[in-house]
C-alpha cells in the first residue's frame, strides 16, 4: 500500500519546536547547575518540598515531608575509603597499579597509576614520589639518595655495574681507586 505525499514519514521523526526543546520547565527536569539538568521518564523531582514523588500519584496524595538526611549520609571512614579504592583498583583491567595520597612538608598530594607494564607503574611512582622530596635537587639524585640512606639493600645486576664501568671510560688496567675517583669526579653516577 503507498503511503500518501501528504502524510508524515514516521522514519523522519517529529521537528521539535524552541519551546519543546526548553526542558527547563519540563515537571520530569531538575536543574542541578547552569546548563546540566538531570531528566527522570517518570519520576516528578521539582515539587515544592524537593520530595521526589510519581507522576502517577503527583494528583492523588500531598508532598510526604522530606526524609531527615542523616540516615541517607553515607559514612566516610578511613576502612570505607580504603575498600573503595580497593574495589577500584580490583576493577581495573590492568595487571598492577596504584593509589597513594600522601603528605609532603604539609602538602598533601594524590596520584593514581595502572598499567600493564610493570616497570611503568614503579617507575611513575617513583618518579613522582621523588618530585615531592625537593623542587631544587634532580629526581634522580633525590630517589638515589632516598635509596642509598635506607635500610634496604639494593642488588644491583652485574650488566649494571658493566655499565657503570663503561660510563667512565675506564680500562680493565685501571684499579678500583680509578673507578672511585672517576664516579668522585662526575658527583655520582646512574646506574
Amino acid at each position: 500500500m503507498a503511503r500518501r505525499s501528504d502524510e508524515p514519514n514516521p522514519e523522519e521523526g517529529k521537528v521539535l519546536s524552541p519551546e519543546e526543546l526548553d526542558i527547563a520547565d519540563d515537571e520530569h527536569v531538575t536543574e542541578i547547575d547552569e546548563g546540566r539538568y538531570v531528566v527522570s521518564s517518570d519520576v516528578r523531582n521539582d515539587d515544592s518540598y524537593g520530595n521526589q514523588v510519581s507522576s502517577d500519584s503527583a494528583s492523588e496524595s500531598p508532598p510526604s515531608p522530606a526524609p531527615d538526611p542523616e540516615p541517607s549520609t553515607p559514612e566516610f571512614s578511613d576502612a570505607n575509603v580504603h575498600e573503595w579504592l580497593a574495589e577500584q583498583m580490583a576493577d581495573s583491567n590492568a595487571r598492577y597499579g596504584f593509589d597513594v595520597t600522601a603528605k609532603f612538608d604539609g602538602d598533601v598530594d594524590q596520584q593514581q597509576l595502572t598499567s600493564n607494564d610493570i616497570v611503568t607503574v614503579f617507575e611513575s611512582f617513583m618518579l613522582w614520589y621523588g618530585r615531592q622530596m625537593d623542587g631544587s635537587t634532580p629526581v634522580e639524585e633525590v630517589l638515589g639518595i632516598l635509596l642509598s640512606e635506607s635500610n634496604v639493600p639494593v642488588r644491583y645486576p652485574p650488566a649494571v655495574i658493566k655499565q657503570l664501568v663503561r660510563s667512565t671510560q675506564l680500562t680493565p688496567d685501571d684499579s678500583i681507586a680509578d673507578l672511585l675517583q672517576a664516579v668522585e669526579d662526575a658527583d655520582g653516577a646512574e646506574l
